[in-house]
């Protein structure tokens, strides 16, 4: 709607913006900022005013959101299980584990002892016919149990001061990084409940009141950089063609002490409020086409959106 009426002021009004030969009549547009969060909550504080001159990295507004920081704790207490996993398996066993297995070699190398040294005296004894050969086959079998028992406890023991294996250390390492992942994503999206302002530019539009419950995706704050601000001016189709892109303009405005040079940035490539009739010779002069200029100095000619100005065409580009 208010495009429309700055185009009526523009057209229809003279007192718009005084016009003299080869000035054709437009206003400021200005490229605006819209400040958003990707998460949804409640405004706790709203930082800024509106028409408020903004820093870049200044905060604008702060978010309440339970399920964001939930998450964030939740990330942190899986990325600090994933890197205790990933230790344990890098190293062997407890030392009270290594103990208690070394004890248990001990035992077993002594109970390997006396069964070599009864089956001595079996054997002994079946030579000299005081025993049978049920009772030494039954005490070379013990021998054999105790020296796989030895054998056992051995290859435990070695395996106890060594990693885990490579393919359990590496799942593990996975893990990890599944789990920074995570919480780098958690701590980003609670610092996007803290926006900060991305430029420095004045404040145009707060959209939300402290206690309001945001939308995700939803613009909270809305920016006007200096320099994001153009002029929008119409020219007619018959001059289409003696206007460029980067061609000079001179813009001049009630109240302004000088003239403000800018460059024509953008021409639209389709007409504007086009008749609904065959395109005659004598209907083509109705036709406009939209060009948009940039100011080359913001800064020292400040310009607001909405603000009719007049545009003059360089007469030696026309």
């Amino acid at each position: 709607m208010r495009k429309y009426i700055l185009l009526l002021c523009a057209f229809g009004l003279s007192a718009c913006q005084p016009k003299t030969e080869n000035t054709l009549p437009g206003y400021v547009e200005g490229d605006y900022v819209r400040i958003a969060t990707p998460v949804a909550g409640y405004l706790r504080e709203l930082a800024v005013t509106e028409g408020q001159q903004v820093q870049s990295g200044q905060p604008l507004f702060r978010l309440e959101s339970s399920e964001v920081s939930s998450n964030q704790q939740t990330a942190l207490a899986t990325l600090k299980k994933a890197q205790a996993q990933a230790a344990d398996l890098s190293k062997g066993k407890r030392s009270e584990e290594i103990t208690a297995l070394e004890a248990q070699l001990g035992a077993a190398q002594a109970a390997l002892r006396l069964s070599e040294q009864e089956l001595s005296r079996q054997q002994r004894l079946r030579q000299q016919g005081f025993s049978n050969q049920a009772t030494l086959d039954q005490t070379a079998s013990s021998r054999l149990q105790a020296q796989g028992k030895v054998r056992d406890l051995k290859a435990q023991l070695s395996l106890a001061s060594q990693a885990a294996r490579s393919d359990l250390r590496q799942a593990a390492q996975a893990d990890i990084t599944a789990a920074e992942a995570q919480t780098g994503h958690a701590d980003w999206l609670v610092a996007q409940t803290s926006p900060l302002s991305p430029v420095t530019a004045t404040v145009e539009e707060t959209l939300y009141l402290p206690g309001e419950w945001i939308p995700a995706g939803s613009p909270v704050v809305t920016l006007l950089a200096p320099d994001a601000v153009k002029i929008r001016f119409y020219i007619p189709e018959t001059a289409l063609a003696t206007i460029k892109t980067g061609q000079s303009v001179t813009i001049s405005c009630d109240g302004c002490k000088a003239t403000i040079p800018a460059r024509i940035s953008f021409i639209a490539s389709n007409a504007e409020y086009t008749p609904p009739v065959i395109y005659s010779k004598e209907n083509r002069a109705k036709l406009v086409f939209m060009v948009e200029a940039k100011p080359l100095d913001t800064h020292a000619f400040p310009l607001h959106p909405g603000q009719p100005v007049a545009v003059a065409l360089s007469p030696t580009e026309q």
